[in-house]
Order: C-alpha cells, then sequence, then structure tokens
C-alpha cells in the first residue's frame, strides 16, 4: 500500500511567513539587547560602547581604543553604538547564522567590565541568558 501526497503552494507561503517572522522576533531580541547594553556601559571617550559588535560566526569585532581621544557625550556615542548594533541585527539571517555573539574589543573593555566593576557582560547574561 501507498498514498502520495501533494504539497500545495499555501503550504510553503507558511512556512516563509514562519520563517519571516521567527526572523523578525530574532532581531527585535538582538536590537532589545543591543539597548539594554548601551544603556548600562559607560561612557567617557565613547570607545568602548562604540566597540559593541554583534558577530554571526567568524566576523570580524570592532574594537576602539580610548587612547587620546577627547570625552563625548553620551548621547553622541550612544547613538553611534546603537547605529552599529541595529545594522549588525539587521544582518543577521536565520539560514546562515546559528550563533550570534555579543562582543566588545576596545583594548579595555576587560578593565571596564572587571577591574572598574560594571559587570556589562554578565547584566547582560543575567538578563538575556546566554
Amino acid at each position: 500500500m501507498k498514498t502520495t501526497l501533494t504539497i500545495n503552494k499555501s503550504f510553503y507561503n507558511k512556512l516563509d511567513e514562519i520563517e519571516k517572522d521567527v526572523e523578525r522576533q530574532a532581531k527585535k531580541k538582538l536590537f532589545s539587547i543591543a539597548d539594554y547594553t548601551i544603556s548600562i556601559s559607560p561612557v567617557d571617550t565613547g570607545a568602548y560602547v562604540e566597540s559593541f559588535s554583534f558577530t554571526f560566526g567568524a566576523g570580524r569585532p570592532r574594537g576602539k581604543s580610548s587612547r587620546n581621544k577627547p570625552k563625548v557625550s553620551r548621547e553622541q556615542a550612544t547613538e553611534v553604538a546603537r547605529s552599529n548594533l541595529y545594522g549588525d541585527a539587521e544582518r543577521f539571517n536565520l539560514e546562515t547564522s546559528d550563533k550570534i555573539t555579543l562582543r566588545n574589543n576596545a583594548p579595555h573593555a576587560r578593565a571596564v567590565e572587571d577591574k572598574h566593576g560594571y559587570g556589562v557582560f554578565t547584566k547582560v547574561r543575567n538578563k538575556f541568558g546566554g
């Protein structure tokens, strides 16, 4: 005995819509992570907060040095950081990415995290998991 089933176009259309919705939800989550990360990050020269990136696989992370940079306004630095992270999030592709990493490649990132006690990555992990 056997039976043949035909999968019609509407089934594939529904699958496409589900995939698009999942990708939209993932990007929405990335935007939330970006906003939270930026909101709890210190700003002096802007180098630290502007060095955040979302990488997918082997992407190159951002890393700016604060050495010899003048102080900037929090608003200015966070606007750049948000633009960077949102741009990274927009490049997320569910079909080609199975891992997303929040990174900060500023030379002084470890000092901000541990020595100065901001614990940005710890707070992000506690809030969003990971």
